[in-house]
This record gives structure tokens, C-alpha cells and sequence, in this order.
């Protein structure tokens, strides 16, 4: 099992982080780190097909906003109490907003909305974020290459491909945790 598992992660683990980081980002842009740090994915390969990810989801985001900006549901998302004072914020300097909207938790799509109905071009939009993925991606990855480091101090070097994805696991439940309690309703 364990050779058949491996197998499958060094033939698909840099098409997995770029499928992963296009639909859902942080946590897979780190397990990718984590599985580099294993050696069973390369660094780079990886850090790039992650920034990749993220900027191709940027790109759709940003198309959708601006084909339906009018529409109710991009309204509700640039009105969400949690989004509108930074939307408010940043919309002063669209190029800054561009740049680091993927960095503020709860930002990756109401980023790109807000970016796109608020009249950015599509040119600037498209190199910006261009820029600001590729610094994500290999962010991302390089926490999740130093969380591998972590876990093995931790945990000793772990040989089967099923203990090395304890890491990614972790990382996972962690952003996810996290976003969760950003996300949920205050009460008071």
C-alpha cells in the first residue's frame, strides 16, 4: 500500500496542488510544502503549480465579478459585514488592494469581486495578482516545507508516505479551523 500511495503522490502531487489552490488555497498550498519537504514533490514544481492555482481561481473570480458586478450575489459578497470595511479600506489603492487581498483571511474571493466592480483593468488586474500569486505560492509551500521540518523534530523522520501525510492533515485542519472561526457569526 504504501509504494502504491507514493506512487501516486510523486505522479500527481504537482497537479494535485494546482487543481487544490484553484479551488480551495492555503491548506493545500502548505500539505504540497509539506509532501516537498518529504521529498516525494519538488519545491519548486510545486511552489509554482500552487501560485498558478491561486492566480488561475484570481482570474475566474475576477471575470465572474465583472460579467455580473450588477447582480445581487456579488452585491451581497462586497456587502458582507466582515468584507465591506476593508473593501472600504482598500479600495483607496486598488493597486495595494491587488497586491494583497490573497493575504487578508476571507479575502480570496470577495478580493477579486470587489477589485473587478470597482473598475480595475483587466491588464493591471492580470499582472498584479500575477505577482502577488507567485509570492503566495511559494509562501505557502515554504511554511508547509518548514511545518515537515516541524513534524519530524517532532514526531522523528517518518519513512511510509502514510505518516508523511499526518502534515499535510494537520495543516488542513488547521486552516480550516481557523477559517471557520473567522467566518462564524459574532454573537453580542
Amino acid at each position: 500500500m504504501s509504494a502504491w500511495l507514493e506512487n501516486i503522490v510523486e505522479s500527481y502531487g504537482t497537479l494535485a496542488v494546482f487543481v487544490g489552490t484553484t479551488l480551495e488555497g492555503e491548506a493545500v498550498a502548505i500539505a504540497g510544502g509539506v509532501m516537498a519537504h518529504r521529498e516525494h514533490l519538488s519545491f519548486w514544481p510545486v511552489a509554482l503549480a500552487a501560485a498558478a492555482g491561486g492566480y488561475l481561481s484570481d482570474v475566474i473570480i475576477y471575470g465572474l465579478g465583472r460579467r455580473y458586478k450588477d447582480s445581487s450575489r456579488v452585491q451581497s459578497v462586497l456587502e458582507h459585514h466582515k468584507v465591506a470595511g476593508i473593501v472600504a479600506k482598500l479600495s483607496l489603492n486598488l493597486v495595494l488592494f491587488a497586491l494583497i487581498f490573497r493575504f487578508i483571511p476571507g479575502m480570496r474571493t470577495a478580493g477579486p469581486v470587489a477589485l473587478a466592480t470597482l473598475g480595475m483593468p483587466p491588464l493591471n488586474y492580470c499582472f498584479l495578482t500575477g505577482a502577488a500569486a507567485l509570492v503566495w505560492g511559494v509562501t505557502g509551500v515554504m511554511l508547509g516545507y518548514f511545518m515537515g521540518h516541524t513534524i519530524e523534530v517532532i514526531f522523528g523522520e517518518l519513512h511510509r508516505i502514510e505518516h508523511a501525510l499526518i502534515g499535510p492533515a494537520i495543516a488542513a485542519l488547521v486552516v480550516g479551523i481557523a477559517v471557520y472561526l473567522w467566518r462564524r457569526p459574532r454573537r453580542g
